[in-house]
């Protein structure tokens, strides 16, 4: 995947060799920023990304900033013809401030494949017998 730095910002890069996310960063050039319980920020991440063809990149929490600092990701796909610099939303979940700063590691994005599958209406709708059928949420945990 080609990235460019329209920022002073270290580069996206993983935690590890076999890190699934590839960490993003705060500018050096960004203002910290106090945020409350039940605010969200939308910080620029000084990356432009030619997301490969087939491909989307999705913002996933990290899991340190996720527990230490109750930060969690707000909108988080970036669709491969998206030419923009990319934006890290996160959201603070917890009952305390948190403070971010330049040079702190944010969130974490993968690349996934996507399938560009159509989307077709039809009048009956096939039914299908599944061991789960119509059952909602917590249904497969009842027994």
């Amino acid at each position: 995947m080609l990235v460019k730095r329209i920022r002073e910002v270290k580069l996206p890069n993983r935690g590890t060799s076999k890190s699934a996310g590839l960490d993003f960063f705060i500018p050096n050039d960004f203002t910290p920023i106090t945020l409350n319980p039940n605010e969200s920020a939308l910080i620029p991440s000084g990356i432009k990304a030619q997301v490969p063809e087939g491909h989307a990149l999705i913002a996933f929490n990290k899991s340190g900033v996720a527990t230490k600092q109750s930060l969690m990701v707000g909108a988080c796909c970036v669709d491969e013809d998206y030419e923009g610099e990319i934006h890290l939303h996160v959201i603070n979940v917890g009952k305390m401030p948190t403070v971010l700063q330049p040079g702190q590691k944010l969130t974490q994005f993968i690349l996934i494949q996507v399938n560009y599958a159509n989307v077709q209406e039809v009048e009956n709708f096939p039914q299908r017998q599944t061991e789960r059928g119509s059952g909602g949420f917590g249904s497969t945990g009842l027994s």
